[in-house]
Order: structure tokens, then sequence, then C-alpha cells
């Protein structure tokens, strides 16, 4: 297997096309060979991978001793710690060097260099040498208390990471660094000391509690006392690697703990509670910034900075250092937020800014040109509370040079004889392949004796030679195409030669290692694929692309979107979707209900969009082939034929004359609709398999679901090197240190992978492994039957070190399956050695419930069984079919022994997918993982036989010999199953498994089903006797399946890769009694600290937090879910791969569909090598200084209360001191050149008092109505809502950016309590969360069936109904006013009686809307994936309410009819109206909610939480029918475009060319900014409406911050708007397709206004606003082309038209006119004798054009 470069890619291309052909168009021969040729297309799949190299800095050997700027004292103490290895470096980096002079004078620092540059010791060496000059040069200032530096982070991961740097190199446990700091700076000096203080600090509240210590130190003391060799070698490398504190004894610290006592040894390194650190100020504070501002806030904290105030008044050369490190992670409202936390620091320890020295590192920042340099300076500037422009010192870090000098040439022929793979195969191969490129090469001492010798001599010479030269310079830090190094190496060659060239050098480059281990060309691919986003095909089979297969023809089939009508022959096409089961093939489509109702001739619409939703349905057609012929008989479902007119996409249900008509295509349809899907016209049993749909409905060829990612990943995984140090030992660490870390962009996403991707390589290990167990009971001589499948399943587990299985919440599953399988594999050594005949021991019985589930999915799965991949089957064990042919025979009945066998086989296929019958022991809770519970599982006493092998069979309804076999068969076989409903299930002692490589298949060519046995000759799933034995071809169409088997059988090793979720759902509260979060203990085990015979974790999925630096070991594959939002983000993620000494390191990103990720998957530079974005942080925001102001205001006042805002609850405060407040407030004054008040931002200081008595004053009415909400669920203790938390959940003091209208999910264990809270801005919320979706968190599903807040169920008065004192609240419940004729809605409780936008009189009231206060499972519990019902519903595009108060607008530069305006306290309406708009039922008393208006959705519904008070169900007789949603208010930027109703055409409706326009010139403006701002897309939001007023007529076109804290971006694009049009145009002008598709407007996030999307109609009406000009006519050619495609369908209704002349003519029967096609976007001419037709009717609605002509002659 090749390692290499091109090897590595083609490995991955392969495992995805693989995938995507075996298990989407496996079972359609003709969508196989159509998609042969083009997925393996540069472009469809993947694009051409990258490569990039790490760049290399610039160093000096002994800089530090060098330095002319540092004192000798200085360069010793350093020379000291370098010797003793302590993080200081003899050859450091130059950047390194200035970093440390720079600071030892005095200046600020601003480091941004690349990934791997060092920077961490850019702040920690002048953090050593601050501390170390203080000791020596001011000993009695150094004696005093006080915080020295403060390094702060933007989170706790990262916290961590630099505690354990501080540990291994100021705690080192031999003392080196103590002596070498007092031989620096004296023998007495004092220990400098360190301490964290974060939420994870051990631990919360005002003073020690007895019961937290000693839990705290018993936590520890297992950690520090090992008990065994395994133990101990665990505790070595923690500490090694830092992750344990460090204290001089640390059984005295436990002693004293115990004991209550927090009071640190002077020699301690490191502060560990933080009552050590409230008393013992530490010098080095390492922090957050959230903690940081409850450490000002709060009374605990004072002593840490009293004591800081005194050290720095003692000398006024003391100053304080402060690093903020990622500093590129402080953006926009939250940036400016810090940099205020920062003032109120200086505020409260009385100093300015010049007592202050800053270092601020960063990830790489633009540094092109001065303007770059000048925002980067005001950045730091900001951040950091200067108001003058204060010098900073800005490293960008030096590269090293390459090229030695001389440039040796290599003749081209070298490369085009050599074969890639050669170099990345094994020696000798290897050897041989390099004395054969270098023998003859100038200046080469080839031929090599030895492989090492060959790598020491090309890492030494390499560079001298030319086209590696080159390639060294163009990948140094770039990431470069393949493509591009060939074109700019190898210019003279063909290109294809070329790349073979760049092939071989990337090959050979790697190799090139020192002695030392050190690389050359550490290199990083970066790679991107996407699936397919459906399939489409012109339904034309004379087109002159079109494909057949099996008497099947299609027209040109298309793997994307965005045409309407085929490019080969103008036809229409539809998307195709299919049967799973057999692959027949539909048409999907949407008619018109009534048309339909009524038989009507209509036209197959696309997408419903152009028409209103309620009058459409979406329907399947199916594509016969050659010679199809009905069911003779039909049931209520009948199948009947239609035909549709392939030009015009009109479709006739009725008349049969059309058939056999040129261009008219015969189709099939049936009027059946599932219950849960009222709006779709499908089938209910297969018309060509005749298999019935209602369990696997039709399904579209989108790639859902994760797993084309998950089988990428594990090409990707599978492709690493071992790691050295980590083979051969495959009990501990099976997949010797292979690892990825992946990333999504939502947690939900990090989530479901991590479930996904564990189970499918579960489902593969089983499958592997139930081969080989099968196989080895066929070779044993005795027959075995299916109940010992178990013990030989242990057994090869064992064998071939597999770890597999899961330990859940109630069994140790893998530990029982080890234990099992290594007696079972001693015994069966045993008795080999013997001789002897092996027994086995362990049944299913003893099987852990794992096992029992996959046995049932192996055989009873319904889809990729082990019978589905042809690979194994189950037949009677030989006393069994004995039993039942004698049985038979004395009943009368004669059969063969191959009979028997038949007819077995087709009853156990038929009852295995009906009744998921096997093991009657295995209980059906289990099945129920499986297979959905639709009937039940199991049959009962007299079951009769399925239709079809009653058939085949000849038996009557209740024919007695029926009844003899299945009498016989169930006393044979069967035994009532263990769950006692009365069922029958198969006793597995009586069945047994077969496996056999040479045993015939067959496959039924008309269901596609495969069976090891025929019935009577005919298939026994359908009857058919089209069925022959499998040729080759087929069984290698099942390779995909079978290859792993087939691998495992010849002694690969089988692999279980085991994912984790590493997500913010997961460190739910801070346990005291663990000593990791579940996320640190799943950190542990992915760098392979194990402990008690844990599994390694191979995957973590994460989400954002793992960009920045977590040190989780050295990683050389990195795999990205989606394109992330922004350049730095997959620049981070991307240099997270790139292990030292490792020579190739991949970066896989997975595309989804949507603009942002088509853009970079067609063009993926910028996201590769783009600069980054300007730093940019909002001071000047008013509302942002009002809220630091207010926050200033409250502390001041509660300290002189001697209480402070985390103390004193908010119920208190609102009850008993406002009164008060306010008087104190009105006297209370801040100076404006405090240093709290930035200098541009002095207006505030005016108005912040009169803001925040309004927001006190709206808390007071919340806590009245609401007192419940003021109360929490953890351990404070007062049980009530601090003061902070209720401000800071108002935004009435800073706020971070961190949404404010935030709900969660509750989900609580068995007994109640809470153990997940998950969080979710409301906005998202309501749509990811609404009852009917499902979640998963840690690898376990929950379905939202209810609205539920912790609190109401813990009192015996509330527990029955706690939702009603929500569902009362009118804050929460509103109702909403709504116009009929233009859409709009407004809340009710602003007294609207006529329609603001278009004037109507008449409106009408919408369904009320709720406000959600927090969601919870449904049941209270989580749910099988086999069972879950998911119901999809999406938040409606936000609706902008609030009427412009006065003419607010400016006109905006060069722009004929556009005004702009910023407009503060906007009110928006967010709703989610349910599935098909029927909103969502809930319960008034329980909460318990599901979507749809229909009481009865409850019907099985049953609480949302569990209360000790109430046992019994809720029977929801009190239920309301509402939306979700809610209100708020927030700043936007308002683009309006004056129409001019003489021209243009100004009708709102859905379908009309004004709404089309207005929503994808929104769309498109979105999507254009956030590139601008380089933010996430889900930043900003937009929207447009349209307003008629006497002034004229408008449409606004406004963004918004899509976070109700308002970030400020919206605003902020005001002064650079006319870029923003300029990138819009460029934007919906660079796309190819016909309206629009996912490259330019489509995406996830707006696929309910998909059909309305058109980015031909934006860019009129941007034209219109810029230059007041409307689109000009259209050519004569092209309108006769528009009404071509209605000729034919004109000709049936009797009206003939001519196309072929200049002007069109149109013929009835009473009259004749002139037809002329008109731009939509044009007010309706008028002429007589003329009709006008839309082109956009033309084009996207053609019944309304064909009723504008019909009605009109």
């Amino acid at each position: 297997m090749s390692n290499g470069a091109n090897g590595v890619h083609l490995q991955l291309r392969e495992a995805l096309e693989n995938y995507i052909k075996s298990q989407y168009f496996g079972k359609s021969p003709i969508l196989l060979s159509a998609a042969q040729n083009k997925l393996n297309q540069e472009g469809v799949l993947y694009q051409k991978p990258y490569v990039e190299s790490s760049p290399a800095y610039k160093s000096t050997t002994n800089g530090i001793q060098s330095s002319p700027k540092l004192p000798d004292w200085l360069k010793d103490y350093f020379k000291a710690l370098s010797d003793a290895n302590l993080g200081v470096y003899p050859s450091p980096f130059c950047h390194q060097i200035s970093a440390l002079e720079a600071a030892f004078e005095g200046q600020d620092l601003f480091v941004s260099t690349g990934t791997g540059s060092g920077k961490t010791e850019c702040f920690m060496w002048p953090l050593m040498a601050k501390l170390a000059s203080e000791a020596r040069n001011n000993p009695d200032s150094w004696a005093m208390r006080g915080v020295r530096t403060i390094i702060m982070y933007p989170m706790n991961a990262l916290v961590s990471d630099q505690i354990s740097r501080l540990r291994r190199l100021i705690g080192d446990p031999d003392h080196r660094f103590i002596n070498i700091f007092r031989t620096a700076c004296g023998n007495n000096s004092r220990r400098p000391q360190f301490g964290m203080y974060t939420g994870r600090t051990p631990y919360a509240g005002k003073e020690p509690r007895r019961s937290e210590d000693r839990s705290l130190a018993a936590t520890y003391s297992r950690m520090v006392n090992p008990e065994n060799d395994e133990e101990k070698a665990f505790l070595e490398k923690l500490i090694k690697d830092g992750k344990l504190p460090v204290k001089e004894n640390f059984d005295e610290f436990l002693e004293k703990l115990y004991n209550g006592k927090h009071i640190p040894n002077d020699e301690d390194a490191e502060l560990v509670t933080r009552f050590e650190m409230q008393q013992f100020c530490p010098d080095i504070l390492i922090t957050n910034y959230s903690m940081l501002e409850y450490m000002l806030l709060r009374p605990r904290e004072h002593k840490i900075w009293s004591d800081t105030q005194a050290w720095l008044n003692a000398d006024p050369n003391n100053k304080l250092l402060f690093v903020i490190d990622e500093a590129h992670m402080y953006r926009g409202s939250a940036g400016g937020e810090v940099s205020l936390l920062i003032r109120r620091l200086f505020h409260r320890l009385g100093i300015n800014r010049s007592r202050v020295q800053f270092i601020l590192t960063t990830a790489s920042m633009p540094n092109n040109n001065e303007n770059d340099r000048k925002a980067v300076r005001t950045f730091a500037n900001e951040l950091t509370a200067s108001d003058d422009m204060h010098p900073f010192c800005y490293l960008t870090g030096e590269r090293e040079e390459i090229g030695s000098g001389s440039a040796v040439h290599i003749p081209f022929s070298k490369f085009k004889e050599s074969i890639p793979d050669a170099f990345e195969g094994d020696d000798p191969e290897r050897l041989m392949a390099l004395n054969g490129f270098w023998t003859g090469v100038a200046n080469s001492p080839a031929p090599f004796v030895s492989s090492e010798d060959a790598y020491q001599w090309l890492y030494d010479h390499l560079v001298d030679y030319v086209p590696f030269c080159q390639m060294f310079k163009l990948c140094r830090g770039t990431a470069v195409s393949l493509q591009e190094l060939a074109e700019s190496i190898f210019p003279d060659n063909s290109l294809e030669d070329a790349l073979h060239a760049v092939s071989v050098m990337l090959s050979i480059a790697p190799l090139a290692r020192s002695e030392s281990g050190s690389v050359l060309f550490p290199a990083r691919m970066h790679m991107l694929f996407r699936g397919i986003k459906g399939v489409y095909a012109c339904t034309n089979p004379d087109c002159p692309h079109s494909h057949t297969e099996n008497g099947l023809t299609l027209g040109e089939v298309y793997f994307s979107d965005g045409n309407l009508t085929c490019k080969e022959c103008g036809s229409t096409i539809y998307e195709l979707y299919n049967d799973r089961r057999c692959g027949s093939i539909f048409f999907r489509g949407f008619v018109l209900k009534q048309d339909f109702e009524a038989r009507r001739r209509t036209y197959l619409w696309h997408q419903p969009g152009m028409i209103n939703e309620d009058e459409v349905k979406e329907i399947h057609l199916f594509i016969p082939s050659a010679g199809y012929r009905l069911p003779e008989r039909q049931g209520q479902n009948k199948i009947s034929p239609c035909y549709l007119d392939v030009q015009s996409g009109f479709i006739d249900f009725s008349d049969d004359s059309l058939d056999g008509k040129q261009g008219i295509r015969k189709l099939y349809y049936s009027g059946f609709t599932a219950k849960a899907r009222p709006d779709i016209l499908t089938f209910s049993t297969c018309p060509h398999c005749r298999h019935e749909l209602s369990k696997m409905q039709l399904t579209s060829f989108n790639t859902r679901g994760n797993q084309s990612f998950f089988n990428l990943i594990k090409a990707q995984f599978q492709a690493q090197p071992a790691v050295l140090g980590k083979t051969g030992d495959p009990d501990r660490l099976p997949n010797e240190g292979r690892k990825v870390l992946l990333f999504s962009d939502s947690r939900q996403r990090a989530a479901k992978l991590a479930r996904d991707m564990s189970d499918a390589s579960d489902m593969t290990a089983a499958r592997q492994l139930a081969v080989l167990a099968i196989d080895r009971m066929e070779h044993e001589v005795a027959e075995q039957s299916m109940n010992y499948f178990y013990d030989y399943f242990a057994m090869v587990a064992v064998e071939h070190h597999v770890q597999i299985f899961h330990d859940s919440e109630t069994e140790k599953q893998r530990e029982r399956l080890i234990e099992h399988g290594t007696q079972a594999l001693k015994n069966y050594t045993r008795a080999r050695k013997r001789g002897q005949q092996y027994t086995p021991r362990f049944t299913i019985d003893n099987a852990p419930t794992q096992m029992k589930e996959q046995l049932i999915r192996f055989y009873c799965g319904g889809y990729n069984t082990l019978v589905d991949s042809a690979l194994s089957w189950i037949e009677p064990t030989d006393a069994a079919k004995w039993d039942a042919l004698d049985a038979l025979e004395e009943a009368g009945i004669d059969v063969s022994e191959e009979e028997f066998m038949e007819f077995f086989n087709a009853w156990i296929l038929s009852t295995c997918d009906t009744s998921v019958i096997l093991g009657h022991t295995i209980p059906d809770v289990i099945r129920e993982k499986v297979r959905p519970n639709y009937v039940g599982y199991g049959i009962d006493k007299n079951k009769k036989f399925s239709t079809d092998i009653r058939e085949i069979m000849g038996w009557s309804d209740n024919d007695s010999v029926a009844a003899k076999w299945s009498q016989i068969l169930r006393e044979t076989f069967m035994d009532e199953g263990s769950s006692s409903n009365g069922k029958y299930y198969i006793d597995l002692s009586r069945i047994k498994p077969r496996f056999d490589l040479e045993h015939t298949w067959f496959r039924c060519e008309r269901c596609s089903e495969l069976t090891p046995y025929l019935l009577k000759g005919k298939c026994p799933s359908c009857q058919c006797e089209k069925i022959h034995p499998m040729t080759t071809e087929e069984i290698d169409a099942l390779d995909f399946w079978r290859k792993p088997i087939e691998d495992a059988l010849q002694g690969d090793t089988i692999r279980v890769i085991d994912t984790e979720e590493h997500t913010a759902q997961l460190s739910h509260k801070d346990q005291r009694d663990e000593l990791w979060s579940r996320t640190e203990q799943y950190e542990l085990r992915f760098q392979d600290f194990l402990q008690n015979g844990e599994a390694p974790v191979d995957i973590l999925s994460s989400t954002t937090t793992m960009e920045v630096g977590i040190d989780i070991g050295s990683l050389v594959a990195v795999g990205l879910r989606n394109i992330p939002p922004m350049r730095e983000n997959y620049q981070q993620r991307a240099g997270r791969a790139g292990r030292r000494g490792s020579s190739l390191s991949t970066i896989v990103t997975f595309c989804e569909d949507g603009p942002h990720d088509s853009l970079y998957f067609s063009n993926p530079v910028p996201m590769f090598r783009g600069d980054p974005r300007k730093p940019w942080i909002d001071i000047s925001s008013e509302k942002i200084t009002q809220r630091h102001l207010g926050m200033v205001a409250l502390q001041t006042y509660l300290r002189e209360k001697s209480n402070s805002l985390d103390a004193i609850p908010a119920i208190e405060f609102l009850d008993e001191h406002l009164q008060p407040f306010s008087s104190f407030l009105a006297i209370f004054e801040i100076s404006k050149d405090d240093i709290l008040v930035p200098v541009g931002s002095k207006g505030a200081l005016g108005s912040y008092k009169d803001e925040l008595e309004k927001s006190l004053s709206a808390l007071k009415q919340k806590r009245d109505d609401h007192p419940e909400l003021f109360e929490t669920d953890d351990s404070s203790d007062s049980g009530k809502k601090s003061l902070l938390d209720a401000l800071y959940e108002e935004g009435v003091i800073p706020t971070y950016s961190f949404p404010k209208n935030v709900v969660s999910t509750y989900i609580s264990d068995v007994s109640g309590k809470v153990k997940y809270q998950v969080e979710r801005g409301l906005d998202v919320a309501i749509g990811e969360y609404a009852p009917g979706r499902a979640i998963v968190v840690d690898k376990t599903t929950y379905q939202i069936g209810g609205l539920y807040y912790p609190g109401g169920e813990r009192s015996e008065r509330t527990a029955a109904s706690p939702a009603k004192a929500f569902i009362q609240d009118a804050s929460y419940r509103k109702s909403i006013r709504t116009c009929s004729q233009c859409g709009w809605f407004g809340l009710e409780e602003d007294n609207p009686d006529t329609c603001p936008f278009c004037g109507n009189k008449a409106l009408t009231n919408m369904l009320p809307m709720l406000r959600p206060w927090g969601f919870a499972p449904r049941n209270a519990t989580s749910i099988e994936t086999a069972q879950l019902n998911e119901e999809y519903s999406a938040t409606q595009q936000p609706l902008y309410s609030t009427l412009p108060d006065a003419d607010d607008v400016t006109a905006v530069n060069g722009c004929a009819n556009i005004r702009m305006a910023v407009r503060p306290n906007q009110r928006i309406i967010m709703l989610n109206n349910g599935v098909s708009g029927k909103g969502f039922t809930i319960c008034c008393d329980c909460g318990a909610a599901m979507p749809g208006d229909d009481p009865a959705v409850l019907r099985d519904v049953l609480r949302p939480y569990r209360s000790k008070f109430i046992k019994t169900r809720c029977k929801h007789s009190d239920t309301i029918n509402v939306n979700l949603g809610y209100d708020f208010v927030t700043d936007m930027l308002v683009l309006e475009f004056a129409l001019d109703r003489q021209q243009i055409d100004i009708n709102p409706t859905r379908n009309s060319w004004l709404n089309r326009a207005g929503q994808s010139l929104a769309e498109g403006l979105r999507l254009a900014a956030c590139q601008e701002l380089d933010i996430e897309f889900t930043e900003l939001v937009t929207g447009f409406r349209v307003r008629q007023n006497r002034n004229g007529d408008f449409v606004d076109i406004y963004l918004y911050d899509s976070l109700s804290s308002g970030a400020g971006y919206a605003v902020s694009i005001e002064s650079s708007i006319r870029q923003l049009l300029t990138k819009t145009r460029e934007l919906l002008e660079s796309c190819t397709c016909d309206s629009a598709c996912h490259r330019c407007l489509k995406h996830y996030r707006n696929q309910y206004i998909h059909s309305v999307l058109d980015r031909k109609a934006a860019l009129d009406l941007l034209n219109w606003g810029e230059t007041g000009a409307r689109v000009s006519a259209i050519p004569y050619e092209k309108q006769q082309y528009l009404l071509k495609s209605l000729e034919q369908i004109l000709q049936i209704s009797g009206i003939h038209i001519d196309v072929n002349h200049e002007s069109v003519w149109a013929e009835g029967r009473y009259s004749k006119k002139k037809v002329v096609v008109y731009p939509a976007m044009w007010t309706k001419p008028l002429e007589e004798n003329t009709i006008f037709v839309s082109d956009a009717h033309l084009k996207y609605a053609k019944p309304y054009a064909l009723k504008t002509i019909l009605d009109s002659l």
C-alpha cells in the first residue's frame, strides 16, 4: 500500500467513488454506466490536490548568547535553562530573540508568525526574564506578593494546555529550574508561583467546604498512588506531559487539603485551588476573559487585586505584563467588550495604560502593504485599551532562504522513466528505484549501498538540483496545486508528462531525511471531495446523448441541479428518484392538486415554488423498460399509465391515444399517498419489483448522511504509516497510533459524526468477524448451530485483537466479549492440541447486547445484510431438518430433501425480513435497535405464509397442506419468545449459519433480490421466473461489501476505529470528583494515555474549539466535514496536521452543498492561501460602552453595600434595591478623562444611565410575571438566580457576543437530574430543536418531544403542569396579525388595523406565536435510530415589520434608484410554522409537543420530564396549536430600491418577478457581505420586503446581525456599500446556471426558497437600482426558442402556432393574433391584436403562459 502523495489521493478517490457507485448506483446499471465516466472526472467528486510544506524560519546558533542588547547575567541564566533543556533552545528563531530583546527593553509586542513558529516562546522567555530581573535587581519588591503576569486566553481548553507547559518548565520535578533561578537571582529568592484560575479550577464557592475538600483529595490521591505497573506508567506519562499539578510535597498537600487547609508550601511551583490563590497571590495568573470578569467583581478575589495594587505602588518601575494569546480570536463587538474589560482591570488596580506591558500573539495577520500594517497597529491599540497610537514591536518572522547556490539540472528522461509508486514502496524496491533515478545524474554518488545512505545524501544535496529547489520554493508556506507545479517547473513539456514528473518528485522528496530524523520537505497535502447533489435526466429517449441498459432508456444524465432543459436536445429535465431495493428509477416532479384530482392535462413542475404550496403535490413517475407489463391483479392503489410531452413538460393522465406518438413518453403513476406524507403522490408497492414501499420510501440520489465522509476518512486513516514505538502491542494499541482529528462547524454535526462513524466501523468489523467465525464453524467436524455462533465470534475477535463493542451505562460489553473470547480461544487451542473435537461453551444468551443486535442485523437488517452481499445464509441443522422431513412424511406430505431446503430458504428469507424472527431468547428491545416496529416482531401461532410463497406452491388461501407445513415448521424450529407476547421466534439451536464462496447464488431480474436457493425454479421473493445464477460482474458489483471480508479471510488486519465527540455539549457542569471533563478524558485517550484497560480514541470529532493549539499530540491527518466559514479557520485546522519527522500529512475536506462550499470547491486557492482578513474590533458602538459603564455603576453601588453582582439574588435586588440604586445613580459620576472611557465613546457618558434604568424596570416586570425563571437548579446556596446571570441573559451588561436569546435542551437521567444541558441561540433552536427533530449527545439519539424548563416539576404544586405559567404569559405567547394580500405580519400588541405595507384593511389572525422556554426529549428518554421518524420543520424567512419613522434614507453614491439607511431598534419576527404550515400541538399542562394541528399527534407521547411527585401519564386534555417563534429588536442596514410602476411589474406575489428578484438579491448581498467581511454567513441575516405608499413603490433589502446582541457587522458595511454592490454583481454574473444552483445562491440554510431564487432577476434589479435602466427587449430568435416548447401542447389544444418566422402568430378557431414574449421585469405591455407572454412564465411556469395564449384566442 503506497503512502506517497499520489497513492494516497488515489486511495481516497477510489474509496469515495466505490462507495457512491455501490451504495447509490449498484442496482441501476443504466446510471452506473452513465456515472462511470463522469464520477472519476476532476471537479465532480474531487479536485486536484494541493501540496504545501511548512515554512522554515531563520534561526541563529547561540542566538541569545550573541545578542548585544541583553545583559550578561541574563544570557548566563538562559544558557543554563537551555543546557537543562527547560524550554530554551540553543538555536532559536530570529523572531524569538527579537521578542526577548524588545520585551526586555520594555516595549509592547505583537507577534504574528505562522503555525509551528514557536510563538509561545515569544512570551514565555520575556516572562522568565521579567521574573528573574525583578528577583535579582529589586529583592525587596520581589518579596511582596502580587500578580506579575496575566496570561489571558479566549477559552478554557487553551488554559489547560498552557498550564502543562509551565508545569514542565517552572515546576520540573528535579528542581532544575529553581536552582538555576536562584543561581541567577540570589539563593534566598522567593520561588515564582503560577496558578490557573478558570471555571475548572477547584472549586467554586465563597469558602472551602469539608466534603468538597475531601472528595478532591481522594480524586488526586487515586491518581498519585498507582496500584500496578500500568497505573504507574500512566502516572509517569501524566507527569512528563504536565497533566498533573506540581507540588513540592504532594502527600503534604493532600493531608492539608483533607483537613481543609488551603495553604501552599513556599516551595510549591503551582497553586491548585482557588482558595490558595485568594490568600496567596500567584506571580503568573492564567485565566480566560470571562473568569477575569468574575474576579474583578467578586469580594472573594479582592486580595489578589489589592496585593497586586500594593506591589505596583511600591515601585514606579514595576509593570504588569499582560499576555493575550490567540489575539485574532477577538473580533467585532466581542473584541470591543474585552478591551473594555481590560479598562475595568486598570480601573480596579488604579493604574493607567503606561503601567502595563502587552504581548499579543496571533496566527498570521495580513502584511501586504502599509494599510494592512496600519489595521494591525490600530487593532493592537484598541484591544489593549490605549487611547493614543502606542508603538508596538511587530514581529512576523523571517523566512529561511532556500537553495545552496549550485544549480544542477536533471535530464527530463529520468522523470519520464520513473514510476512514483516504486519510491513509495518498501525496500529493496525503493533502493532500486532511487539508484535507477540518481545513477548518471551529475554530482550524484549513486548507486547507494543502503537506503539510509541515500536518505542522508538527499537530505544534504536535494536543494542543489534545479527542479527540486524550484518545488521547495513554490510550496514553502503556500499550497500549490500539482498542475501549477507542473507548469512552473517543466514549462516546455506536455502537461501530462510534467504532472508525471511532479509525482515522481513528490515521491522522492519525502525520503530526504537526516540520521537524527529531521525531514527536508515535510509536505501537507490538501484534498477536496464532495458527494453528488442528486441525479437529473433528460426525458427524451431520442436525445443524441441517450443511455440504454436492459431495455431502459434515458436522455443525457446530469450530476448537477442548474439545468431546466437538456443542453443536448432542449427537452425537459427532472430529478431521478429510485427504489433502493431493486434499483428501479422514477422522475420526480410536482403537479397542481386540482388538475391531478380531475386527471386533467397539467404541467409537471420542477420545483413547487412557482405556485402556492398548498395547491401542489410532489409526484413520482415510474420509468418503465421496454416491454413492461402492469401486474395482472391490482389492489386498491392502482398503477396507471400517463403521457409526458418531453418538449414542453405537460403531462396527460387520461388520454391513451397519445401512446406511441412522437415526442411523448409513456410513464406510470399511482395516486397513493402515505399517511405521514400526504403531499407526495407515490406508489404503495414498487411497480418494478412489487415490493411494498411503505418501509423503504423512494429516495433521491443525493449523498446524505455521514457514510461517504466516513469512507474517505477510513481510507485516510488506513493510508497513514504506523507510528514508531506504537507497533507490536495489538491489544493496547490496535491501530498503532494512527489518528485523525475531525472538524465540523456545528456541535450537532460533530456529535452525529461521532455516532455514525463508530457505528459504521463496528458494522464493518462485525461483518468481518462474523464471516471468519462462520468459516471456522464450517470447518468443524461436528455441525455447529447458530446458538454457538457467539462463541466463535468472541474467539476470532480475541485472536485478531479486535476491540469491538463499547461499554454502555448498564453493561461492560467489550470486557465481556474479551473475557469470553479469551476463554473460548484457550479451550479451542487445547482441543486442537489434543486432536479432539472442540465443544463450544458460550451461547447467544451469554452474549452482550450489541452482539445480539449485530446478529439480527446480519440476517434481518432489511438492508446490506450478509444475504444481500451473497456471503452467508441460513440452513436448518441436520437434526432439525430430518425431524421436519419425518413430520411432513407422517402428515402425508411427500417432499424431497432438496425441495425442503428450497422451501425452508424461502420461508426464512421472508420471515427474517418481515418479522425479524431470529432468536426466541432475544428480547424485542434489541430488535427495536435494528428495524422499525410497525406491526410488532415474531409471528403468530397460525400465521400464513407470504402471498409469494403460497402462489409459487399453488396453495389457496386456507389450504390444509399449507397449514400443516406451518405447524411443522413452528414445532420444529420455533419457540415462544421471551417477550411474553405470544409470538413465535426461531430457536437458534435448530439452525446454522452457512458460508461458502463456491456456492451458487441467484439474482432476480425483476426485484434484484439475491437468494442461495430458488423455489420451484422461481424467485422466492417475487415469484418471477426471470432469475439467473449470479455472473462474475454481478458478484464484483458487491465488492464494496465483500472485499473487506475477503481481505480479512486473507489475514488482513481488522480495524475498529473508535470516534468520540469533542464538543461543548459534553462539558456540562464542573464535576469536582472527576479530575477531567468528558472531553478531557477523550483527549487523553486520543493521545494514547490509557489506564484500566481503556481503548484508545482513534478519531476525535470536534468543533471549532480544537482549532487553536490544544496539545493533543502530533497528527498527520485532519478531516473537515465542511468548508469552514473563514480562511483562518481552514488554515488553522490544516495547521494541526504535521508531525515532526513525518514526511506527508493529509487534510481532507468534504464539501457540503451550498454556494460557500461550492465556491471554494471550484476554486480553493483563497481558502488554502488567501490573506488573513484584517483584524477589527468594535469600540465605537455606544451600546457596548453603555453596558460597560452600567456595569461599573452597579459594581460600585453593591460594593458600598458590601455585596456583589454574583452574590445578590436578582429577586432581592429587584424587590429591595431598585429605588435606592436609582438615587445612587443620579449622583454617581465618572469623569470623561477616566481610563474607563475610551476617547471615541464620550457620548455614552450622557446616555448610559437612562438605558440602565429602562432595562432594570423591564427585568422587574419579568420577575413579577415569572418567578420560576429566577430560580436555578444548581447547588447555589439560595437556589436563586444571581443578579449577574439575570443581567447577562438580558444583555444589560457585557455579553461578549454570546447570543443572549439562548435556550437549552435538557436531557435528564433516570432520576430526573439534568445530565446534559445543550444550549443554542433561539434563532437556530426554533429550527434545530423543534419538536419532531432529533439531536445526538455523546453518541445517543434523542427526539425532541416537549417544551420544558427545569424547576417546575420539583414542587408538588406545579409538577403536573409546569408549562401552564409560560403558555398563559403574554410575553411568551403572542398573537400575530397578518395581511393575506402581501404577506406582512406583525404583533397584535402593536395594534395594527391596516396593513402598513399595502394598506389592506382586512387583517386576519394567524396561529399564536409561542417562544420556547427550553426543550426536552420525547418521553424524557432517548430513542433508537431505527425507531426514529424525524419530522423536519424550518425557521421561515425573518420578517421585518417596523416601518421607517421618517425619511432617514440617504442616496448611495452613483446609484440612480438606491438609497440607504442605518436604523437602530428595528423589530424582527422569526417563526417556525411546523411541517407544511400546520404549526405544533402543545399540551398546556406538561409541555409535550409534536408537529401538526391535530391533538392526536400527542396520543402516544408521555411527559417530557420525570418528577417524583407525579407518576401518572398526562392526558393532554388541554392542548393548543401554535407556531414556535420569537421577536427581537436589532440594528439594521436597509437598502431602499425605488421602483417605477409605469415601467416595472410591482406585483409582490410568490411567483412574481419582484419576489424572485428581491429574494435573490438579498441572498446575493448576504453572501457577498460575508465574503467581504470574511465572516460566517450565519452571522448576517438578510431579507427583503415590498412597500407601497403614497410616495411610490419600494423594495427594502435589509441586513442585520443574527445574534440578538448585535455584533455590529451589518452596520459596519455602510462605509463600503459600493464595493459590496460590485462584489454582489460579480457573484451573480460568474455562474453559468439558468436560474440558481448550489454554486451561486442555493444552500441548506435557504432551502425553503430555492424555487424562487433567480440570479438573473437579481441582476436586473441591481442594474435598475444602479443605472435606472430596465432590461432590454427579448431578441426574436430567443422569443422563438422560448415559444417552441409550447408548440406541441398548443397543437393538442387546437391552436396552430408558427415559430419559424420573425414575428410569431397563433391561430385558433376564431381568431389569429401576434405573440410577443416580454421580460418579466416589465409592466405588461398592451397592444391591439397582440398576446404578451412573460419570459419567466415560459421558463418556470408554462401553464400560466399556456393559459395566457388560450384565454386570448
